[in-house]
């Protein structure tokens, strides 16, 4: 198997799980403020669709993010997807739609797909700045897998203490 073809297999999986734990959300479970300092399930899908875009379209091939080019903001009700280091609140307090979430959801996958579609050799090589670090394509993807699985089973763990089911399994 070739390398293009593994990633491309690896961030089919990924966002496989990820639709897996979304199957069946609800309004109410989305918008569910845990006890203590864990994170809503919007914050972290947001969290997760908003990494998938800077990923592809900020880090790795310099464009703006579709966030941006989208007006998702308002679309959405927030003023962008929550980053590492930055505060989450804007998530806890408010009601959101899961329609909107979707809808760029929609984007950012058909983006990634266009992108991977074209991927080469060379272009897993290319040294990118990520992180305040030099790497390469191909790890940056390797770390969105990564990225998208672990924030999968955080939002499986809410909907199962939310007595839902949460791993599609």
């Amino acid at each position: 198997m070739e390398v293009k073809e593994y990633i491309q297999r690896q961030i089919t999986h990924a966002h496989s799980l990820y639709d897996g734990v979304m199957t069946g959300l609800t309004e109410d479970q989305l918008n569910w403020l845990p006890p203590g300092t864990a994170n809503t399930i919007s914050a972290t899908v947001m969290h997760i669709l908003g990494g998938e875009d800077s990923y592809i379209q900020v880090f790795i091939q310099g464009k703006q993010s579709l966030f941006e080019q989208g007006g998702w903001a308002a679309k959405i009700g927030v003023s962008a997807p929550p980053r590492p280091g930055q505060p989450w609140d804007e998530y806890k307090h408010k009601t959101f739609s899961l329609a909107p979430f979707l809808a760029y959801q929609q984007e950012v996958r058909a983006a990634t797909d266009r992108y991977l579609a074209q991927l080469t050799p060379e272009e897993l090589d290319r040294k990118v700045n990520f992180a305040g670090r030099e790497r390469t394509v191909g790890e940056v993807l390797t770390m969105l897998v990564g990225h998208i699985a672990s924030h999968s089973g955080e939002i499986a763990a809410l909907k199962g203490v939310q007595g839902a089911k949460g791993l599609p399994f």
